[in-house]
């Protein structure tokens, strides 16, 4: 999927690659970049001479868990097609400069995926790391139904990790909070089964407490139909089609569509909104809250934690064409009957256009699913307060 969403024609039949990560390899910070990026290297994977890979990552400099993913996923999935082939391709690689990024290769990135054993993290490099990585793979067996779902034991133990992190800063999260969070990631997995056509999906924790400012990480990500993909889909008169449409006639007429704003775009904020969801029928359907209720988790998360630190929490959604930013600029609020909103405007109204800044079109760039990529700083200053009970 990813190799057939890269636009660039690679005609090489050389038995080995160099792949240069850029200085600024970000979900968050560099969308369009390095989701080209990922699509270039899954393509070059694809030849079929290949035989060797140089990942060269020594110019890296800025870097979120989202896009480290996607480049290791590549690479593992590339490994293992050609092992079925009774082929081999081998890997070697150059490490960033920076200690903090070369520990989280050895820890976390495609020194781990690889299973290159002699270039792991030692002992003492990952005594105060916090770890978590989960993914329900397409070619995984089906699970016993008569077993405890898979799904719900991987949101268990993300939402364990995560309240390790907190714990590592002398905060926990309250029970209300722990049962809260365990559902909002629920849905988001019961999405990436239910939407996108094709079971593939990666659940991500890193957190790095040797650092000066520890920032934790999450990334989620799923591969299949966009979010807008899934939206337009909707039979004309189906219940959300029906709440989504007023916005499409209204944009459409105004001409307000064009090269940075188009109707994918619009599709994919719809579906951030509350109630919002290919999957409701009628207003009392409950699906639709778990991106809501993550995004107004992250904004009680960026209050607390971004506060007293110079690093900023951000998080970013990818899908499809479409990026959107949420780094606190505007928040989700409640609206007279429409429920939960954040349009990214000064309005907070959807009949608007958003600010380019936070949503916008990537031009040229198609990822063949959804990626989350979420990262705040933690201090023993800091207090989340994600429950109130």
């Amino acid at each position: 999927m990813l190799a057939a969403s890269c636009p660039v024609d690679i005609t090489s039949k050389l038995d080995r690659f160099t792949a240069q990560v850029p200085a600024v390899f970000s979900i968050i910070e560099n969308p369009e970049k390095s989701v080209a990026w990922v699509l270039y290297f899954a393509k070059q994977m694809r030849v079929e001479s290949l035989r060797k890979v140089a990942i060269d990552q020594s110019k890296l400099k800025t870097y979120d868990l989202a896009a480290n993913s996607l480049l290791d996923m590549v690479a593992y999935e590339a490994s293992k097609e050609r092992r079925y082939q009774h082929r081999r391709l081998a890997f070697t690689g150059t490490y960033p400069v920076d200690p903090a990024l070369k520990r989280f290769v050895k820890s976390m990135g495609v020194i781990k995926h690889l299973n290159i054993s002699h270039e792991k993290a030692s002992v003492e490099e990952s005594a105060k790391l916090r770890l978590f990585d989960r993914r329900s793979r397409h070619y995984d067996p089906k699970q016993d139904p008569t077993k405890p779902d898979a799904k719900a034991k991987v949101v268990a133990g993300f939402v364990d990790h995560f309240n390790s992190c907190l714990s590592d800063h002398n905060r926990l999260l309250t029970p209300l909070a722990r049962h809260k969070l365990c559902e909002y990631i629920g849905e988001i997995l019961c999405n990436a089964e239910d939407h996108p056509g094709f079971v593939d999906w990666t659940v991500q924790g890193y957190l790095d407490n040797s650092l000066e400012d520890p920032i934790c990480e999450i990334a989620i990500f799923n591969f299949g139909k966009s979010i807008a993909q899934t939206l337009a889909e909707l039979p004309v008169g189906s219940y959300t089609r029906d709440m989504v449409d007023p916005y499409v006639y209204l944009h459409a007429g105004q001409k307000l569509f064009g090269r940075e704003w188009r109707l994918p775009d619009l599709l994919t904020l719809a579906a951030m909104q509350q109630h919002v969801s290919s999957k409701n029928n009628n207003r009392h359907d409950s699906r639709g809250q778990g991106t809501a209720d993550l995004i107004d988790f992250f904004q009680k998360v960026h209050r607390e934690c971004a506060r007293n630190s110079k690093v900023q929490a951000k998080m970013a959604i990818v899908s499809g064409g479409t990026y959107i930013l949420f780094d606190g600029t505007y928040a989700m609020r409640e609206m007279p009957n429409r429920g939960r909103v954040i349009a990214f405007n000064r309005m907070n109204d959807m009949s608007f256009k958003p600010d380019s800044r936070c949503v916008r079109s990537m031009s040229g760039v198609h990822f063949p699913g959804t990626i989350i990529s979420i990262r705040f700083p933690l201090s023993a200053t800091s207090t989340v307060p994600l429950g109130d009970k």
